[in-house]
């Protein structure tokens, strides 16, 4: 009997042993296999998984806009505050399929992204033709090249009395102002000074929609190195900007072009990506592990300093372009959109100067509406939630011989802000957790089950042991004492 109990024991303990280095030794193997299997498929070729995924998401993705209807055109051209609404959203579908895809033997893909858009009136206030009343963008736009480019517009005064017939505010359609409209101002400054405009046509959007591509991106396919797969090598041929300056930092090309990112992100790694809406690349930080339809995430968030004054975070000095560097919250990309004094920044001029959301009445920043923020799966880096939120406006002031602009304060006039987010569909969730996150559960329960079954056969192992040696005690205690009872003349009655 005590024969078997020392067997069983031994048993168990070998058992609890052997379950315990294979659970530890599982979490080497399966994270080895993992990562071996992800790198298989991670690379930008055809035929694997990845490739289609990336060459037509799959995923619904929505462009939205709210407008900012102005209430008090003949205050303002007093000198008083705009006082403004928003009216939105105005919701389109919006498609991303790659086109002209070539490869190349340094290890690169090249190809279009054009985008098709189609409005969704069930998810929308009203219909495309919606009027509201805005800025004359045009206007202010030729009232800035007078200003700026004196010596560039010849015939300034034929130019200044065409200017006499336009208003500095203006009936708008939605469409008209996102997609583009033919503008009698352009086209009449465009007969007076020939090449001084690159359009008559003019719409906030309308490259998007005209052309339907924002470049010729070239990435790295991942072949031989799957952390660098869809980072960006160049765009329309060049490696880095020359819009800012002569500023390395800021003309710099990094990251990916949002689409996807790079495998096994880990916390301490930044997002990285190419925005060419504001012409400049920007980092995501990490704020918190997250879910998506049951999916495990990182959520990244644009950090304050990406609009934050060059004056304050001396990072951001490149963008001023030599200029006084605007109030936080603000970026000037003019310089890379033909000359129009559009500024960017977030929603209601959120995480901006305090001063931005007081010169505008109607301004409401909220973080939770107005916060761009993105939900990684960190292993195979497929976004599950994105929210790319900004504000387009507009450098307003009064200028010297256009009488149109009044009393004008100085301001960054709100013409519009848009979201472009995407949720990945319930769909296309099973599929990802039928793929990846599936697998990945039932590795790591093989793994910790063994450790877990291992560390209780060795409890048990260590308790029967303990037993086991009390009786093996007690027993030769009490022959040891019958021995000195024996020893000393005792006998037993």
């Amino acid at each position: 009997m005590r024969c078997t109990l020392r067997v069983g024991v031994g048993v168990t303990g070998v058992c609890g042993v052997l379950l315990l280095g294979l659970g530890i030794g599982a979490i080497f193997l399966f994270d080895s296999l993992l990562r071996d299997q992800i790198k298989k498929n991670e690379v930008i070729k055809k035929g694997s998984y990845l490739y289609d995924q990336w060459s037509d998401i799959p995923v619904p993705i929505f462009m939205q806009f709210w407008v900012w209807d102005l209430l008090n055109p003949e205050e303002v051209l007093k000198g008083e505050k705009p006082a403004v609404i928003q009216k939105g959203p105005y919701t389109y579908s919006e498609r991303v399929v790659k086109t002209n895809i070539t490869f190349h033997d340094n290890g690169t893909v090249s190809y279009l992204q054009p985008r098709t858009f189609t409005f969704l009136r069930n998810m929308s206030v009203g219909p495309e033709n919606d009027t509201f009343t805005s800025l004359n963008i045009p206007l202010v736009t030729i009232a800035e090249l007078i200003e700026n480019e004196r010596d560039i517009v010849k015939d300034l005064v034929s130019v200044i009395e065409r200017l006499a017939q336009e208003t500095l505010f203006m009936k708008l359609t939605v469409g008209g102002l996102v997609w583009g409209y033919n503008d009698s101002l352009l086209m009449d400054v465009n007969k007076l000074v020939p090449g001084l405009l690159p359009s008559t046509e003019f719409g906030l959007f309308m490259g998007r929609k005209t052309n339907g591509t924002d470049g010729v991106y070239s990435v790295f396919t991942g072949n031989g190195d799957v952390t660098k797969v869809n980072i960006i090598d160049t765009w329309d041929g060049q490696k880095s900007l020359n819009y800012w300056s002569d500023d390395p930092y800021c003309n710099m090309i990094n990251g990916t072009d949002g689409n996807f990112f790079p495998p096994f992100i880990t916390k301490d790694m930044r997002a990285t990506l190419f925005s060419t809406d504001i012409c400049r690349s920007v980092e995501g930080e990490f704020i918190r592990e997250s879910s998506v339809r049951g999916i495990p995430t990182y959520r990244y968030e644009a950090p304050e300093r990406l609009f934050q004054s060059g004056d304050i975070n001396p990072a951001n000095k490149c963008y001023c372009q030599n200029q006084a560097c605007l109030p936080s919250g603000l970026l000037n990309i003019s310089i890379c959109k033909q000359g129009a004094p559009v500024i960017m920044s977030s929603p209601h001029f959120y995480l901006g100067d305090p001063s931005l959301v007081d010169s505008i009445i109607g301004m409401h920043p909220d973080p939770e509406q107005h916060k761009v923020y993105f939900e990684v799966e960190p292993l195979t880096g497929f976004p599950m939630n994105v929210a790319k939120r900004l504000q387009v406006n507009i450098y307003l002031r009064k200028v010297e011989h256009i009488s149109q602009t009044g009393n004008v304060r100085e301001m960054f006039y709100p013409i519009l802000w848009l979201n472009e987010s995407t949720f990945i569909d319930p769909v296309n969730a099973d599929k990802f957790k039928s793929q990846v996150t599936n697998n990945i559960k039932l590795m790591y329960g093989v793994e910790y089950g063994m450790i877990a079954v291992g560390c209780v056969l060795l409890i048990m192992f260590i308790i029967l042991f303990a037993r086991l040696r009390r009786r093996q005690s007690s027993t030769v205690l009490g022959t040891s004492d019958e021995r000195t009872s024996l020893l000393n003349g005792d006998t037993v009655q």
